[in-house]
């Protein structure tokens, strides 16, 4: 079908405008037959909305402010300060800091821009509609290679792009929905997974009682057979946390070992988060956001085109409430001994406080940018964000190389705030290192193979050669 146009895009003219302009045959002349439509090449450089780049930055730098547990520390860290004795003095402090303002709502701006990039690649009017099908889920199962590439290869057990590939074969067909259908799929969406999540933290509150209980026993009790069950149970539990002991031990040996011995640990992690976790959370939890990053890109929230009274809204409301209620449950947290089932996913209102924060972060990126404030930072953060895909697997590279024995073998040997001085020498690297790129090149170099292979046809890479 030639000429067939979103119901949602005809009805906003600023929207079509915008992506109108994402639509401009450029380098047409380098493109073979197939790919001389206008929708079938890739947006130009001058063309981009710089408040998604602005805020794709943003969010994958704040990615790695928790990711760089589980990089430097073992994977149980991320649900147990006491494992890196991050209870006291400056580690308490960066702890308690990251769990209130960062844990989670990262990772849903990051989902919640993915949906909003489909829009982008699907919203060409002039292009034949089947054509652009197949290209989009060529794209898209790319994308679950570059996760499993990313996973096993670069030894990275919390890649999300896996997910996101996989979330996204989803996403085509809630394309032509309305803002507010799709705003209420997720919000249904994200009932079910708060349901979850307090079923999860009731089961395993219940569990650690009943446990606590058998272990406060006097020295040669012989336990019942129910006992020793409630103390395997909670054992399972825990190695399905990868926190048991001797998974805690065993890592702390492993990481220190050579690249193969890594990928051989890493590897039934892997396969585990990406089949039952996958089915049971992380599939739904991406799908959320990313419906309702679609929902707020129809709604021209991530443009920063709506007025300024809109985003001080968002930004105090999705703030206001998001701080306060991760606040309580981090000091729950800290008051039940840092006991499991007060950490991350087990929060019963977990998705409330990380998406208020998410939508709070995201209203005030877009005051930055509608008020044109802090141009060096925007720049920085919007060249990060259009090499996002580069800088997300060069995060896994780097981290490793720096933490496992293949590499520098710092794994455990930093306390937690000296864990977040290479967050910031990697933002500083990758910020220095996307400026630098962009002067010279289009696309980062994962993203110049991914368009490439998207399209079957070897995007132009240099500027000059791209303009000449």
């Amino acid at each position: 079908m030639i000429g067939t146009e979103p119901w949602w895009l005809r009805k906003n003219s600023k929207l079509k405008n915008k992506i109108a302009s994402l639509d401009k045959p450029l380098y047409a002349a380098s493109m073979t037959a197939e790919f001389s439509s206008p929708a079938t090449v890739p947006t130009a450089r001058k063309a981009r909305i710089q408040s998604l780049d602005v805020l794709r930055g943003f969010a994958l730098c704040g990615i790695l402010l928790m990711n760089i547990l589980v990089f430097a520390f073992p994977f149980a860290t991320y649900t147990d300060p006491n494992i890196d004795g991050a209870t006291e003095g400056l580690n308490f402090t960066v702890f308690a800091s990251m769990d209130v303002l960062v844990e989670g709502s990262m990772r849903a701006i990051f989902s919640m821009l993915f949906g909003a990039g489909m829009l982008i690649f699907l919203s060409k009017p002039d292009a034949d509609a089947d054509h652009l099908r197949k290209l989009f889920y060529r794209r898209t199962l790319l994308l679950i290679v570059f996760g499993l590439v990313n996973a096993y290869i670069f030894v990275w057990a919390g890649d999300i792009l896996y997910t996101y590939g996989v979330a996204g074969l989803l996403l085509y067909f809630f394309r032509d929905f309305s803002a507010a259908r799709l705003a209420k799929y997720s919000a249904a969406i994200f009932l079910l997974l708060g349901l979850l999540h307090i079923s999860l933290h009731m089961d395993a509150r219940s569990v650690r009682a009943a446990t606590a209980a058998v272990e406060s026993l006097p020295a040669g009790t012989v336990l019942t057979e129910e006992q020793e069950q409630l103390l395997e149970d909670w054992e399972v539990f825990l190695q399905d946390q990868f926190a048991s002991p001797a998974q805690i031990q065993q890592e702390y040996e492993t990481k220190k070992l050579g690249y193969i011995e890594n990928i051989k640990f890493v590897a039934p992690i892997n396969l585990l988060l990406q089949t039952v976790v996958l089915l049971f959370n992380s599939l739904w939890d991406v799908l959320g956001m990313m419906l309702l990053g679609m929902a707020f890109f129809k709604w021209g929230l991530l443009d920063a085109s709506r007025s300024l009274r809109v985003y001080w809204l968002l930004a105090i409301a999705g703030i206001g409430l998001g701080i306060p209620l991760n606040y309580v449950e981090t000091v729950a947290y800290i008051n039940s001994g840092y006991q499991i089932y007060w950490a991350g996913g087990f929060r019963p209102s977990y998705d409330i406080g990380r998406l208020s924060l998410a939508v709070g972060y995201i209203a005030v990126i877009m005051l930055v940018c509608k008020l044109a404030l802090l141009p060096w930072l925007r720049s920085a953060m919007a060249a990060v964000g259009q090499l996002a895909l580069t800088n997300y697997l060069s995060q896994s590279v780097i981290c490793n190389f720096i933490f496992m024995g293949f590499g520098l073998g710092l794994f455990g040997e930093l306390q937690r705030y000296q864990a977040y001085l290479v967050v910031l020498a990697v933002w500083v690297f990758q910020i220095i290192f996307s400026l630098l790129w962009l002067r010279f090149f289009r696309f980062g170099p994962a993203e110049w193979l991914w368009r490439s292979l998207t399209y079957k046809n070897s995007q132009p890479l240099r500027i000059a050669a791209a303009t000449s």
